[in-house]
């Protein structure tokens, strides 16, 4: 009797001692980052939207409303001596400025739809001190598979007042990135294709990848076929997940020139990870670095 009473209460202990299996994620953490075609066009129907197409080449086919600035180049430092390194802040604000933004505008920022210029927008703007953006999920491809209208000529405001705050928290240069290397709270994620992780690709002085870096490239996110919506909230977290990139560690997310690993950070923000720590400098820094360890 004493046997089967041991064997009921430890059953039970264990029983207690083991957490429960988390819910499925039935939508993002963070979904306010992310607007639906639907939404967006309830949104321009009924509030001050600040639309921003962030396309390159704006051709004859925009989303009614939009602003056009061209985000990779636009956001680019032609003096800096790190290759596509994001612009200073003073000129980041002078050319938000520009476009008619105000630190309380609601911003909505689109692109042909794989969301690299958006989320580089995205992330330029999040360290700069504006924190109400989001993308629309799958761009212009997104918004004309619902089946919406579009316009040929972009819209243009008065100059805003934008001010900016950086966020220290957001960013990190190499020497930081080389300690974390070796620190166990924090991951270094790799948005670069396999073939640059290995260094099967070389595009800078040397090929390969950082210390104990885990490699997702960037596109993995998202839908392999058709319009490149996002994947479903567990589909991503899974990946994640596999790799060890888990929201009680600080994410430290690069490419070569942090475009691909702007759309890595929006993506983390996006499944809700609040210690994300973009490199800027990226691959063209790190392996062009004399000294700088590579795997």
């Amino acid at each position: 009797m004493r046997v089967i009473t041991f064997f009921f209460l430890l059953l039970f202990v264990c029983t207690a001692c083991t957490p429960p299996e988390p819910e499925p994620l039935t939508d993002y953490p963070n979904s306010h980052l992310l607007l639906e075609a639907t939404e967006l066009r309830n949104l321009l129907a009924s509030d001050d939207i600040f639309l921003i197409d962030a396309r390159e080449e704006v051709s004859d086919s925009i989303i009614p409303a939009s602003v056009h600035f061209a985000a990779v180049s636009e956001l680019t430092d032609p003096d800096h001596p790190v290759a596509s390194f994001l612009i200073g802040p003073d000129v980041f604000q002078e050319k938000m400025r520009a476009i008619g933004l105000n630190n309380d505008s609601r911003v909505v920022i689109y692109d042909e739809g794989n969301s690299l210029a958006s989320a580089r927008l995205f992330y330029a703007l999040d360290y700069y001190g504006f924190s109400n953006a989001s993308v629309l999920n799958g761009g212009i491809a997104g918004w004309l598979d619902a089946g919406y209208s579009v316009q040929n000529m972009h819209h243009t405001k008065e100059p805003g007042s934008f001010r900016f705050e950086i966020q220290e928290a957001k960013s990190c240069d190499i020497t930081y990135v080389m300690e974390a290397a070796n620190d166990p709270n924090k991951i270094i994620f790799d948005a670069r294709s396999a073939e640059e992780f290995s260094g099967e690709e070389v595009r800078a002085e040397r090929g390969g990848h950082i210390p104990n870096a885990v490699n997702l490239e960037w596109r993995n996110v998202l839908q392999p076929e058709g319009i490149p919506y996002f994947l479903p909230a567990q589909e991503i977290q899974d990946l994640y997940t596999s790799l060890g990139i888990t929201p009680d560690k600080e994410v430290i997310p690069h490419c070569h020139t942090n475009v691909r690993g702007s759309h890595a950070y929006f993506t983390l923000r996006l499944m809700g990870y609040d210690s994300v720590r973009p490199y800027e400098g990226s691959w063209a820094e790190y392996g062009n670095a004399e000294g700088a360890i590579i795997q």
